[in-house]
């Protein structure tokens, strides 16, 4: 019995001894973030479109060093993560360069100038500054991160807008006539390729329109084949004087302005006819709701109309007839009180748009383009 109970001792003193052993804290000592090498402060860079895809540099940095009381283990890693806000701002409000476990981030100068524009809104041609520092924690939440020193970068971005060359309306049924060189220019909308404008068409029979690319000459041009409409149909594209002129696009029968659309990407066009009266109502108007009274915008041309009148909290639309809520253009979920696009009603069929937003009390001039199908609100000094 004495053996028994003296093997159970020991047993037990064992067990005992390894949970001890098993409870040992494991503390991290020391954490030592490592050196920004590059690029150099101060640096100075101006971004050009031409090298979007070159390297514009490498943030390079040391390795961050840490020490736990059981040793170093190797199997930990590090995350490192660089960091940028404005200078001076002390990293209140930093924005995520790129993270990664490297000890290097190349970084091209599309996507520094990506950064620049879209994330803090820099205008382009304009020099900004910035601070950047590295942030290294660790995979397993142990301490707090720690942090390089800063480096101060100068960044002057060029714009992302697609400029795309014009192209220009002409044609007997239009105020140039067939004068190449006082063709009506268009504006690029949507899509690469689109164009649009509204103009004036006389309705006189046999009347055509075409599209040219350059003030004075004859090609490159658009026109259709047999089954192009005053409505709709197919653009022929005439790329030099070596190749035959395409038919002339048939205008409209009746006198009025028209919402001319050329896709010279998928060659297609259309014509549209828009009103040439606009009306404005709304809780945020001295009209009210009352369509059979809203306020008349003036013409300024083509698709076109302006208002300066006053405004108060509520919402508001645009009318083509007084009396009737058809037509009638709103907006989307994205219309803001200063600018948006326009939703058509074109009957009672369709569901109403958004109401417009004010901006609230305050006198303002309202600009409708129903060539671009957009409106602003602009505040009067």
């Amino acid at each position: 019995m004495k053996k028994i109970f003296l093997i159970f001792f020991i047993i037990a003193g064992i067990v005992i001894s390894s949970c001890k052993k098993d409870e040992t804290k494991v503390e991290l000592t020391q954490f030592i973030p490592g050196a920004l090498l590059s690029p150099a402060t101060n640096s100075e860079f101006v971004l050009l479109k031409a090298n979007a895809e070159d390297t514009l540099m490498t943030f390079n940095w040391d390795a961050a060093t840490y020490t736990f009381s059981n040793g170093d283990p190797a199997t930990i890693a590090v995350n490192y993560t660089i960091e940028m806000d404005t200078t001076g701002n002390n990293f209140a409000n930093f924005k995520t360069v790129y993270a990664t476990n490297d000890l290097q981030y190349p970084m091209t100068v599309k996507a520094m100038n990506n950064f620049l524009i879209i994330k803090w809104e820099d205008l382009p041609n304009v020099l900004s500054t910035y601070d950047f520092r590295v942030r290294a924690s660790l995979s397993e939440s142990t301490s707090e991160d720690v942090f390089s020193d800063v480096i101060t970068l100068n960044f002057t971005p060029y714009s992302t807008e697609v400029i795309l060359s014009p192209i220009y309306l002409l044609g007997n049924a239009t105020a140039a006539g067939w004068d190449n060189n006082l063709a009506l220019e268009m504006t690029h909308i949507g899509e690469a390729g689109e164009y649009v404008i509204v103009a004036t068409l006389s309705g006189a029979a046999d009347t055509y329109i075409k599209f040219i690319t350059s003030l004075g000459h004859w090609a490159p041009q658009w026109g259709t084949d047999a089954t192009g409409t005053n409505e709709a149909g197919p653009l022929v594209y005439r790329p030099d004087e070596s190749v035959a002129d395409p038919l002339a696009i048939p205008a409209p029968a009746t006198n009025g302005d028209y919402r001319i659309l050329a896709d010279t990407a998928n060659l297609t066009y259309t014509i549209t006819p828009v009103t040439g009266v606009l009306y404005l109502l709304g809780d945020a108007t001295t009209a009210g709701w009352n369509n059979a009274t809203p306020l008349e915008m003036t013409k300024v041309a083509p698709g076109i109309f302006e208002i300066t009148t006053t405004l108060t909290a509520g919402g508001m639309k645009f009318l083509e007839v007084p009396g009737q809520w058809a037509p009638q253009w709103g907006t989307d979920a994205t219309g803001t009180n200063s600018r948006g696009i326009l939703i058509y009603r074109l009957d009672e069929t369709v569901p109403d748009p958004t109401n417009i937003p004010s901006p609230g009390a305050g006198t303002y001039t309202i600009t409708v383009n129903l060539a671009t199908q957009t409106y602003t609100i602009t505040a009067v000094k």
